[in-house]
């Protein structure tokens, strides 16, 4: 309740907080490890997806870390945990998680390959996330 409390506070745009523990993101988080943007649709959560340091669960440094690792975004990992996505209703929240989720075995598989993803540079992310601000 800490972090949600925590989130809701800092983040008046908020309305809704899906928490998962979806298997790919998960595993990622679990190797403290962000998701870059490699994929335009990294745009639902606001750009790249940071992963918050560890903090034991129900902590309140837990819900700091999840609110630095939130700031402007709609998604973070919360290593050694799981996955938070925010939104201004639980569908958008929860289609954030989604397609975090989504995103995370994408890249997966290009590390598993042993490729590493080509990342969308800072000007094209901007002309996504514009182009975002109307989408759906």
């Amino acid at each position: 309740w800490r972090m949600h409390a925590a989130i809701y506070a800092a983040r008046p745009d908020v309305h809704a907080v899906v928490h998962t523990h979806s298997p790919r993101a998960t595993a990622l988080a679990a190797a403290g490890r962000g998701l870059p943007a490699f994929h335009y649709m990294i745009a639902l959560a606001g750009g790249d997806v940071r992963c918050a340091p560890y903090a034991t669960f129900g902590s309140s440094e837990l819900a700091s870390n999840a609110v630095a690792g939130l700031a402007g975004r709609r998604a973070t990992l919360l290593a050694n945990h799981g996955v938070l996505a925010v939104g201004a209703t639980l569908a958008a929240a929860r289609a954030v998680a989604f397609e975090v989720e989504n995103l995370a075995g994408q890249y997966l598989a290009l590390l598993a390959a042993g490729l590493e993803p080509r990342v969308l540079d800072d000007a094209e992310l901007a002309r996504v996330l514009a182009k975002f601000a109307d989408y759906g």
